[in-house]
């Protein structure tokens, strides 16, 4: 009898509905899911802990103290001994699946979204735009091209799918991902909401905005000699949840990172 891969689910430093997400997790057939929160998960990067987890699911959000009073969040560094697990269990080999809001964790460590191929920007500086969002879109998601819809994480999937979700204009590393979805939404800074503006209790709103216009990539394989990393943009409501397309795909993602075996 073949064993179900095991997942380490990460959880903690943004909202999201529970019960919604963890009877996403309890339907998706042939994975035995754990949810841990932050810092808590952070002990199972480390040792021999890594050797229980066939997978992580990193749904998390850390590296922000957002205030009340929407004056300037504060940001802070993982802690030194986090990084170090991290970063070996990606050059061991180990598969990561990245989703929704886990794109802007760590907003100080370059290093981690090298690592994901791309980056959520809640703070915008001199260098860089905040990234933006707008709730409950209606798209239509198909394979960003051929080599796409022949990938195993897309099976079952090759015609695409419609889904009433969060979208996210965003920084993405292009040259160092390998597309599997793209969205028919538009990606624009008229179309989204800054998300700085939010930050500072301005939501929905766009004025003294500029962002790059997007590519409508939403879901990605982070190409990487040693690892499996996936990136799936979706996953911000109960509707994405319950959406029987939305499950499949994350059930592909985590068993294709959880498959060391024919890596190559």
């Amino acid at each position: 009898m073949e064993i179900a891969p095991r997942v380490l689910v990460v959880t903690k430093g943004h909202a999201y509905d529970r019960n919604a997400f963890s009877a996403m997790l309890d339907s998706l057939p042939n994975l035995e899911c754990t949810q841990v929160e932050q810092p808590a998960a952070q002990l199972h990067f480390a040792g021999v802990e890594p050797e229980r987890w066939d997978a992580y699911l990193m749904y998390d959000m850390p590296g922000f103290a957002f205030k009340p009073d929407h004056s300037m969040p504060g940001v802070f560094d993982p802690p030194e001994t986090f990084r170090e697990d991290f970063t070996s269990l990606v050059e061991r080999g180990h598969g990561f699946v990245f989703v929704h809001h886990a794109l802007a964790a760590w907003p100080t460590w370059d290093r981690y979204a090298e690592i994901m191929g791309g980056r959520f920007r809640f703070i915008r500086d001199e260098q860089n735009p905040d990234s933006g969002y707008r709730h409950a879109v209606e798209q239509r998601v198909t394979p960003a091209s051929d080599v796409a819809r022949a990938h195993p994480i897309l099976a079952g999937l090759q015609d695409g799918f419609t889904i009433t979700d969060e979208l996210y204009l965003n920084e993405v590393h292009d040259d160092a991902i390998t597309p599997l979805l793209t969205t028919d939404a538009e990606l624009t800074d008229r179309t989204l909401w800054s998300t700085w503006n939010a930050v500072v209790g301005r939501r929905d709103t766009n004025d003294g905005w500029q962002h790059p216009t997007g590519t409508g990539t939403v879901a990605w394989v982070r190409d990487h000699p040693r690892s499996r990393i996936v990136y799936l943009q979706f996953g911000d409501s109960a509707a994405a949840f319950a959406n029987p397309s939305y499950r499949r795909l994350l059930a592909n993602s985590l068993n294709w990172v959880s498959d060391r075996r024919s890596f190559k």
